[in-house]
């Protein structure tokens, strides 16, 4: 056996490679090269290739997989029976023997009958830790096997081997040392030799193996290690103490603190040191020519620079190294790039493929550096993503476990919407942006809320109220689309709702199939299945919802072979048992995560990958990003129970040790320079405040050791603004400059003086008037002309479709929804049993008592208005007539009822009635045009549950004349729109028949300031100062509400 050692890949790799050059293997013979993790293997292609020219036929296992190859060498090929160890299978094995006899000690926490879920849960983390057992603690599993060892484990581990037999990996790689000291010659093997590379740790038993085997196959160890030295005699805890005056000078602080992993490691090797036939050291000092080189050297020779007693001295310019603290993982992800950019534009040999960016949680970061890095623009840094599914994988993946989701949801109208955003499923029912802008507006009108039906809202332990749930409100739309307009009938207690249009019929159609399919898969999946029930279903399922096209295709594959492997893993474990659709969800998506290929590997651009262990690649520039206290290290999660979390052992692994021992092996992958960022608040109150714990021991160490040359600490980490285009990112200010244009342009404006957005001028081409104006248009352009404007003439709106909110149940009835109810019921002269079965049908109402108490309250005060109409002789039935008048090219025209001999009785279910009261008023003027109506209206508008009031307007005498300059002020406005908005001019002619001009202007700006947010017209025109200051303002506003409601006021009484 070989050790050839180096603190640096290339070194190795060089080594590698003339030991191929120049010990070629046959044509036909495959050279095997054991690495850690598939990044060193792309690296290493790429590096073999470039240094011998033509490199081929080699393979790239895992030390696991060349264990198991010679295990089944040194067998009549693998017994299936060893498959059955494996932690995807073991798991279930454990799950049935848990469902068949629990030990005591696990009872209380399964429940009885046991927890189908809670079972496979346990069992999942007890195959995981019987794995780690079977490789870091061999001995301790053969001590159970042996003997009646206490404990569930022991208990559970000697169910398992008489279960399974003595199959497991730790026996049979005990009985493979055994059999090669005995001289016994693999047979088969698909490698003559064996090479080992950039090693950083293994387990001993793989080891043992390893250094047995090299007596009967020539093995080299290229052994990756963070110094020259020994370091296994260093006893240091695995976090630097806050005093570091005390460590020892014989070693380096940091690998003291950060090297735990290769202590052990290296101790391992002493181990097995009789086997070794030579040593080749092939070190390479880095040249001292900056903080980060000096850091590497010193690590190499594992001592610190205050060996001497001196610390040494760094120029005041040195960037080598660099910490940047930023507001969030988005302006972490935009100073990187202005870093990088300038990294790459400074230095004309540096490539995009020689940075690296890592992050300890990449599905965190990845999105924003999409966004920042892949800007469609000339700041564009090409890059890839590796550790992710491909984007078409990943989409297919995400969209199918939105669909687990919604079907294990209360079903909310948000929940499908949102799954109509799942592109798969989109392309398969081909919704359109525009339909589902459509869809959205048709079920707020349909009242649905949550639940497919009754049944569905019971087994979520809720009322069976049907009203909101997807059954009522479908039937609604589908009553709506076959009934007409004004039809209120109801059937099988619904009203038609939404109004669909004959184009609405195809999307309802599909709206209609999509939640059939998902209702349907919602109710098979209620109760748990078996898994080879559960594969069958969701197979079937997945093909009727997902569309296989050339895109989706990969990802229905990787569908369906993960279904087939959950299938085939119960099958030869023997489970029989059943799972809810939660566990499956869980199982089906660690399989689909387990085979997402990963791409991106430093295949072009700047490489974006996540920070792991034993991935050790070298690049010119490294940025480590996340670096937050919360986020890195991760934090020790091996369950309580595990063994190995009482004692260490040499060569045991966990997540904290792991993620250390990676932080510090990146740091000395970095060539050039070294960039850390970290996600910290803007008023931090020290520098290095919620960075990770290893960046701030890199921190303490590089400033007790190293000093600027005016005898100042190195390395200040950079506080970073809460914005990008901060003025001081292009002064001299010391943060790293800017070469965004973008970002220049919008910091010299912000540094102008502010200008108040003044008034909005709405001016538009004279537009031409309908020759046929219905009252009902006209009082709408009159009440809000700047409103109608922007919508009718600039053909702008403001859209309120985001405002629907259907995640929540009702909790009261709206305002414009009681007055729809409570209008429609008065044109229809709903009374008594029609009255209450219309009220019980709409969904407008909340579920239960309240909305039977709303329910109750709102039939009260209908009826109030109904027989307060009735008192003025105003029954249901009067005649009705359309009436028009020509005005100048115009003719106005409105449909009057409630007509009588007498007068005309009107009602609206509305308490503010302004709006009613102008439209009222407008067809009391086209009344008086004509000599066979009637002279006097009324108008009864809603108050309380007992009481309505009355207002009436008087006979007029200039009626045409007054009709003629509304219109023609209508015809004024299609160009430019007076200063006039509803409630305000109202309240200023209302409070100026009483008072003073003052007192009506201030109440007028009282109600206008009041509507601002509400009305997103105010906002947009006025802008945020009071136009009641401008007196030309106020003199345009006064005239034109005084045009419209003074005569309104002179003809109107309240009764």
């Amino acid at each position: 056996m070989l050790f050839i050692r180096s603190t640096r890949t290339e070194n190795l790799a060089d080594a590698l490679a003339s030991r191929v050059r120049d010990e070629p293997l046959g044509p036909f013979e495959q050279e095997a090269i054991v690495v850690q993790s598939r990044g060193m293997e792309r690296w290493l292609t790429l590096a073999l290739a470039e240094r011998l020219g033509i490199w081929s036929n080699p393979s790239f296992p895992f030390p696991r997989s060349v264990i198991e190859q010679v295990l089944d060498s040194l067998s009549e090929g693998r017994p299936e029976e060893a498959k059955a160890y494996d932690p995807g299978r073991l798991k279930w094995t454990i799950a049935e023997l848990l469902n068949e006899s629990a030990p005591g000690a696990l009872k209380a926490y399964l429940g009885e009958p046991s927890d189908a879920d809670r079972v496979l849960r346990l069992s999942s983390s007890v195959s995981s830790v019987f794995d780690d057992y079977v490789v870091y603690r061999p001995r301790l599993l053969q001590e159970w096997t042996q003997d009646e060892a206490p404990g569930w484990q022991a208990e559970l581990w000697r169910r398992v081997v008489e279960r399974l037999g003595p199959h497991d990996l730790a026996s049979r790689t005990t009985a493979a040392i055994c059999a090669l000291r005995s001289n016994a010659k693999p047979r088969g093997l698909p490698f003559e030799r064996l090479h080992l590379f950039a090693i950083e740790t293994l387990p001993p038993l793989f080891l043992e193996l390893f250094s047995v085997l090299s007596q009967t196959i020539p093995t080299t160890f290229y052994l990756l290690q963070p110094s020259s030295e020994y370091m296994a005699d260093v006893d240091r805890t695995p976090q630097l103490p806050v005093g570091v005056d005390d460590v020892p000078s014989d070693g380096h602080p940091l690998v003291s603190s950060l090297g735990r992993l290769a202590r052990d490691f290296q101790q391992l090797l002493i181990g097995v040191g009789d086997t070794v036939q030579e040593e080749v050291d092939v070190f390479e000092a880095p040249v001292r020519r900056n903080l980060l080189s000096s850091f590497q050297a010193d690590v190499l020779e594992f001592r610190s620079s205050r060996a001497d007693g001196t610390r040494q001295t760094i120029h005041a310019s040195d960037q080598s190294i660099s910490i940047h603290a930023c507001t969030g993982p988005m302006r972490e992800v935009q100073v990187l790039h202005e870093l990088v950019r300038a990294a790459l534009e400074g230095d004309t040999s540096l490539r995009p493929e020689d940075i690296v960016v890592m992050a300890p949680d990449l599905e965190s970061y990845a999105p924003a550096f999409r966004a920042v890095f892949g800007q469609d623009d000339q700041r564009r840094i090409p890059f890839e993503v590796h550790d992710r599914k491909t984007r078409d994988d990943a989409r297919f993946y995400d969209d199918f476990m939105v669909v687990l989701d919604v079907i294990d949801s209360r079903f909310s109208v948000f929940d499908l919407m949102q799954l109509m955003d799942a592109s798969s499923l989109r392309e398969t029912f081909q919704f359109t942006q525009d339909e589902r802008a459509r869809l959205t507006e048709l079920l707020a009108a349909s009242g649905v809320r949550w639940g497919i039906d009754e049944e569905h809202r019971q087994e979520l332990e809720f009322p069976p109220d049907p009203v909101h749930t997807w059954r009522a409100g479908l039937g609604r739309l589908f009553l709506g689309f076959a009934s007409t307009p004004d039809n209120i009938d109801v059937f099988e207690g619904l009203l038609p709702r939404g109004a669909p249009s004959l184009g609405d019929a195809e999307l309802l159609g599909r709206l209609a199939s999509l939640c059939e399919l998902l209702f349907e898969l919602q109710r098979r999946t209620r109760s748990p299945l078996g898994i080879e029930a559960w594969a069958s279903l969701l197979e079937r399922f997945s093909s009727l919802l997902f569309a296989e096209d050339d895109e989706s295709s990969a990802g229905v594959r990787a569908l369906r072979a993960a279904l087939g492997e959950l299938r085939e893993l119960a099958q030869q474990s023997a489970y029989e048992g059943t799972i809810s659709l939660k566990t499956v969800r869980r199982e089906l998506g660690a399989l689909l995560q387990q085979k997402a290929p990963a791409v991106g590997f430093l295949r072009r651009g700047v490489t974006l990958c996540e920070l792991v262990p034993l991935r050790s690649v070298p690049f010119r520039v490294v940025c480590l990003m996340g670096m937050s206290e919360d986020r890195f290290p991760r934090a020790d999660d091996r369950p309580s129970f595990d063994r190995t979390r009482a004692t260490h052992g040499p060569g045991d692994r966990n997540k904290r040790d792991d993620d250390r021992h990676s932080f510090l092996q990146a740091v000395l992958c970095a060539r050039d320079r070294l960039i850390i960022t970290y996600s910290a608040p803007a008023d931090s109150p020290r520098s290095g405040a919620n960075s990770s714990p290893v960046v701030w021991e890199l921190c303490e160490t590089l400033r007790r050791y190293y000093a600027l040359a005016e005898n100042e600490p190195v390395l200040e980490a950079t506080a970073h603004p809460l914005h990008a285009f901060d003025s001081r990112y292009f002064d001299e200010s010391g943060l790293p400059q800017s070469s965004s244009r973008r970002y220049l342009e919008i910091a010299r404006a912000l540094g102008q003086p502010a200008e108040t957005p003044g008034r909005i001028e709405l001016v538009a081409d004279a537009g031409t008037a309908e020759e046929i104006l219905s009252v009902r248009a006209l009082s709408a352009w009159l009440w809000e002309p700047m409103g109608a404007f922007i919508e009718r003439v600039l053909r702008a709106r403001f859209d309120a479709s985001d405002l629907y909110e259907p995640t929540s149940a009702l909790t009261s009835i709206g305002r414009r929804e009681a007055a729809m109810l409570g209008n429609t019921s008065l044109r229809a002269g709903l009374r008594d049993r029609a009255l209450e079965e219309y009220l019980a049908a709409a969904p407008e109402f909340p579920d239960g008592n309240w909305g039977a108490l709303e329910r109750q309250r709102l039939s009260g005060e209908i009826r109030t208005v109904d027989a307060r109409r009735a008192g003025l002789g105003g029954e249901h039935g009067l005649g009705s007539r359309l009436v028009a008048v020509e005005l100048d090219g115009v003719v106005l025209e409105a449909r009057i009822d409630g007509l009588s001999d007498e007068h005309r009785v009107s009602s609206r279910f509305t308490k503010a009635g302004r709006r009613a009261e102008l439209s009222t008023w407008i067809e009391h003027l086209l009344m008086q045009t004509s000599n066979e109506l009637p002279t006097a209206t009324h108008l009864v508008l809603r108050d309380t549950e007992t009481r309505a009031k009355v207002l009436s307007f008087s006979p007029v005498a200039d009626a045409h004349h007054l009709l003629q300059t509304l219109v023609d002020l209508y015809r004024r406005s299609l160009q430019t729109p007076p200063p006039r908005f509803g409630e305000s001019s109202w309240l200023f002619v209302e409070t100026l028949g009483r008072a003073d001009s003052v007192k009506a202007f201030s109440e007028a700006g009282k109600k206008l300031s009041s509507q601002r947010g509400w009305s997103p017209y105010i906002d947009y025109v006025l802008g945020p100062d009071d136009p009641f200051l401008d007196s030309e303002w106020r003199k345009d506003f006064e005239q034109a509400a005084t045009v419209v409601y003074e005569p309104m006021f002179r003809h109107r009484s309240e009764g």
